[in-house]
């Protein structure tokens, strides 16, 4: 029987994870497999717990952009493309958050269209309501980049903090 292997949304294609600290990573596939984690120069191994959940904590990076994972088992292999190691902002818990840039085009015009940045990028957490079990894992979601048309679903006061600090690091 053929394994799979499933990563959360939030890690997947294009995730920034926080830099120069340790990060978590985690998954399932099948029960009680070896699990193989690599990127860069780095090889991560660990074994999946009997229900098929597995954890890694990656070593502490300093900032980069566009790194492949490679994630494997004995049945299955995944490649998840173009991860960044950057600063992660959580942004949450007034309406204000959920004041989207394609409604402040009025505003701010040229913002959306010149928005050229490929590192500044977010992930928007798909309002699904649970009131009666505790979820572990999303069941959607997408990192996108804040670029042009792709920018306008992104939180005004988000992108304005992200491309302020972005500018005050200077990382490029």
């Amino acid at each position: 029987m053929k394994s799979s292997i499933f990563i959360p949304y939030l890690l997947r294609d294009g995730a920034i994870l926080q830099r120069n600290q340790e990060n978590r990573f985690w998954g399932y596939t099948g029960s009680e497999q070896e699990v193989t984690l690599s990127y860069e120069e780095i090889l991560l191994k660990t074994k999946s717990d009997e229900k098929g959940y597995f954890d890694i904590i990656l070593p502490a990076h300093e900032v980069s952009e566009s790194i492949d994972f490679k994630i494997s088992t004995a049945d299955a292999k995944i490649v998840l493309k173009d991860i960044c190691f950057g600063d992660v902002f959580l942004l949450g818990g007034q309406s204000n958050m959920q004041l989207w840039m394609e409604r402040l085009k009025t505003r701010y015009p040229d913002e959306i269209e010149q928005a050229r940045n490929p590192l500044l990028r977010y992930f928007e957490v798909p309002q699904e309501p649970s009131f009666d079990n505790i979820k572990t894992e999303l069941t959607s979601g997408q990192w996108k980049r804040a670029i042009g048309e792709e920018s306008k679903n992104l939180s005004g006061i988000g992108y304005f903090l992200l491309k302020k600090n972005f500018q005050k690091m200077a990382y490029q």
